[in-house]
C-alpha cells in the first residue's frame, strides 16, 4: 500500500519506527514543527523519516495548505495513518486515500476523546489505561473503532512511565491493523456515545494544587503532571513551589488544616489534606533556598 504518516511526539516516534522496522515504509511523512519555547524531550519524527530516506514535510497548520494538499495527492496513498498529529487534518485530505484514514489514539474510546488522555486517566486514577485505532471521521476521536487493548497503570507509575508503556506496545497493535487493511480484513465498531468522554488540553495553571483535595487525588494529580511536563504546583510566601514527587503517608495522626504544613526535614515537607496528609519529597521553590521554619504555615493560596 501507498501510505501517508502523519505523526509527531513520542508515540508518532515510535509509529514510525515499528513501521519501518516491519517494512511498512511511508510514501510521505508529514510531522509538526516545535513550538516556541517547547521542551522537546522526546524522539524527532523528522530526523527518523530523514535517515530513512522518506519524504518529510514539517508543518503546523494544513487547513489551507496547498503545499500539503498538492504533495498528498500526488502520492495517491491508499491508507493514511495518523500517531499524535497535533493539529486536525481536515475532511479533504482524509478523503484522498483511497481506503480512508486510520488514528492511534491512546485512550479506551469512546471514553478520553480529547487531548492528554494519559494525564487525566492519571488525574482521575484510573488502574488501566487503552489505546485504541480508528477510522478519522469530521468529529474528533469519534471514527469508528478498528482495534483496542490496554496498559495497566500501576501505584508507582507517572506520566513518564506510563507513556514508555503505551508507546511501545500500542505501535504494535498499529501494525496489525495497516497489515489487516491491506489484505482487506476490516474491523469497524460504532462508538457508543453514551459511553463518551471528553477532556480538553491541560494548561500549566490546571497544576494548582487544591489541598482540601484527598491525599489520594493530590498525588494522583502530582504523578500524572510531573517532568517532562509542567507540574502540579502549590504558593508558599508568595513564589511557586513546583511539586514532582510525593508519598502517601500512614500513621500520622496531627490534627491540621489542609496546606497545613506538619513537618519539615530532609525527607521532605509534610503537608494536611482534606483526608491523610502528604509528604512532598522533590520539589523546587522558584523563591530561592527554601526556609527551614514553615512548621504551622498553610499555603497554596496565590
Amino acid at each position: 500500500m501507498k501510505i501517508v504518516f502523519f505523526g509527531n511526539h513520542i508515540y508518532g516516534y515510535c509509529s514510525l519506527t515499528e513501521m519501518i522496522s516491519n517494512q511498512i515504509i511511508p510514501d510521505l511523512v508529514v510531522t509538526n514543527i516545535p513550538r516556541k519555547h517547547e521542551l522537546v524531550w522526546y524522539p524527532s519524527v523528522a530526523e527518523l523519516a530523514s535517515s530513512n530516506n522518506v519524504e518529510l514535510i514539517r508543518h503546523n497548520r494544513i487547513d489551507s495548505s496547498e503545499e500539503i494538499i498538492t504533495a498528498i495527492a500526488d502520492v495517491m496513498p491508499d491508507l493514511i495513518v495518523v500517531s499524535s498529529y497535533r493539529n486536525i487534518i481536515p475532511d479533504n485530505i482524509l478523503k484522498i486515500a483511497r481506503l480512508g484514514a486510520i488514528n492511534l489514539h491512546m485512550a479506551p474510546l469512546p471514553k478520553y476523546r480529547g487531548a492528554h488522555p494519559e494525564n487525566w486517566a492519571l488525574i482521575n486514577g484510573e488502574d488501566w489505561m487503552g489505546y485504541t485505532v480508528h477510522y478519522l471521521d469530521s468529529g474528533i476521536d469519534t471514527g469508528d473503532i478498528i482495534a483496542q487493548d490496554r496498559v495497566r497503570i500501576l501505584p508507582e507509575d507517572d506520566i513518564l512511565s506510563l507513556t514508555y508503556k503505551i508507546s511501545e506496545a500500542a505501535p504494535k497493535m498499529l501494525i496489525e491493523v495497516i497489515n489487516d487493511i491491506g489484505v482487506g480484513h476490516i474491523i469497524r465498531k460504532t462508538q457508543d456515545e453514551s459511553q463518551a468522554t471528553y477532556y480538553p488540553p491541560r494548561k500549566p495553571s490546571d497544576g494548582l494544587i487544591d489541598w482540601s483535595m484527598q491525599d489520594t487525588d493530590i498525588q494522583n494529580l502530582i504523578r500524572a503532571l510531573t517532568r517532562p511536563y509542567p507540574g502540579a504546583y502549590t504558593i508558599i510566601s508568595g513564589y511557586k513551589l513546583m511539586v514532582w514527587r510525593s508519598r502517601l503517608v500512614n500513621g500520622v495522626n496531627t490534627i491540621c488544616e489542609p496546606g497545613q504544613i506538619i513537618e519539615q526535614s530532609s525527607s521532605g515537607i509534610l503537608v494536611g489534606t482534606g483526608s491523610k496528609p502528604i509528604l512532598l519529597t522533590d520539589f523546587i521553590w522558584h523563591g530561592g533556598e527554601l526556609p527551614d521554619n514553615l512548621i504551622g504555615e498553610t499555603i497554596g493560596s496565590e
